[in-house]
Order: C-alpha cells, then sequence, then structure tokens
C-alpha cells in the first residue's frame, strides 16, 4: 500500500514566490504548502524558527499551526492549520479585506478595532517576520462578528545567528520595528481606510 497522499488539481489554493498551497484531500481544516524547489530556503527559515521557538509559538494567537510533513504525489508536503471563517469559508487576507474606498462608518470602526487588536497582539508575541507584505496576514471571522489577524506565511529570519530566537529585547526591537513598516505601508496605500489619526494610534514610538 502507497503511503503517498494524492492531491489533485481542484485542491489548488494559490502559489507564492516559494511554494504552492493545497487543501489537505483529507481534512479539509489543513492545508499543506509544497515548496516549487526542494530544499527551498524559506521553507527551512521557517521550520527553523518553528523548532527552535516551538514554546513561544504554541501560545500564540496570530501563527497558523503546524503539524508535520507528508509525501504527496507533488512532493514533499508541509501540514499547516487551513485559516477558515465560521462559515467554513476561506478567511480573506488583509490586502482583500480592506476596501480601496471609504466604507461606511460602522464598517469603518470595525477594520480600525481588528488593526488596534492585531497591534497588541503582534507586539505582545514579537512574532518573527521576514517582510511587511500583507497578504501573509488573513483576517479570520472564527464566530459571527468576531475577527483575529492570523500570520500564514514569511515568519522567521534568514541570518546565521538568530538573535530574535534567543533575546526578547532583540524580538521586541524587529517586531517593533516591521510594525511601524506595515502601518505606513497601510497609510499611504489605503489613505481612505488608514487616515493620520489612526495611524497615530497604530505607530509604535
Amino acid at each position: 500500500m502507497s503511503n503517498i497522499l494524492t492531491i489533485k488539481e481542484e485542491l489548488f489554493i494559490g502559489s507564492g514566490g516559494h511554494q504552492s498551497t493545497y487543501i489537505h484531500p483529507i481534512d479539509r481544516t489543513k492545508c499543506i504548502k509544497i515548496p516549487h524547489s526542494p530544499d527551498d530556503g524559506d521553507v527551512r527559515k521557517e521550520m527553523r524558527y518553528r523548532k527552535l521557538c516551538a514554546r513561544k509559538l504554541a501560545k500564540s494567537r496570530l501563527v497558523t499551526e503546524y503539524f508535520g510533513t507528508v509525501e504527496t504525489n507533488l512532493g514533499l508536503g508541509y501540514i499547516f492549520e487551513r485559516v477558515l471563517d465560521y462559515d467554513g469559508n476561506t478567511s480573506k487576507d488583509l490586502k482583500d479585506f480592506l476596501p480601496k474606498v471609504a466604507p461606511d462608518t460602522q464598517t469603518l470602526q470595525r477594520i480600525w478595532t481588528i488593526l488596534l487588536n492585531f497591534k497588541s497582539d503582534f507586539l505582545h508575541e514579537n512574532i518573527a517576520i521576514v517582510d511587511t507584505d500583507i497578504t501573509n496576514f488573513m483576517v479570520q471571522e472564527p464566530a459571527k462578528g468576531s475577527y483575529r489577524v492570523r500570520i500564514v506565511d514569511n515568519i522567521g529570519t534568514p541570518v546565521l545567528i538568530p538573535l530574535v530566537y534567543m533575546f526578547d529585547f532583540a524580538a521586541a526591537w524587529k517586531a517593533k520595528r516591521y510594525w511601524n513598516k506595515i502601518v505606513d505601508w497601510l497609510a499611504i496605500n489605503y489613505p481612505e481606510v488608514i487616515p493620520p489619526e489612526l495611524v497615530a494610534q497604530l505607530k509604535e514610538k
């Protein structure tokens, strides 16, 4: 009997620069990421981070859970929690979630609350991220009217000696630096949603 898991194209979710993601064919609450290259440096970076900071990540509200590897017909796959809303649909990434034009007051207030809560979680957990691409952040609605942001990709650091893994002060410094970059990017690209008064609340001094 073959132990190779068969993944069909109908399970395809999306593809990034380093890997393609599929719905798990047996458990739809999970997804399988398959690197474009068997020795992808981005994947190795994330796996090192998850290994060295396993206790920290086990308590994380932000980072998706990791369940190990599996052999598939498309190559070695990495199994992760699939970010789903309460209705079973895949959550939207932050780029798709944020409107390009000014929304109504109620929607705007909801967005501000989501981002302020994201700030609180991000700076509390001090998660190491590689860049500020907001497609790596998904806005999950686990219960109707309740939202939280999840980090699904590009965690860790490529440096040889990762001080952010070893020292809380280094992790906090890097998290603050990257958080402010995220806020700056949002302010430039979503001015109707992220006005100066919200930027002032979101920026960390």
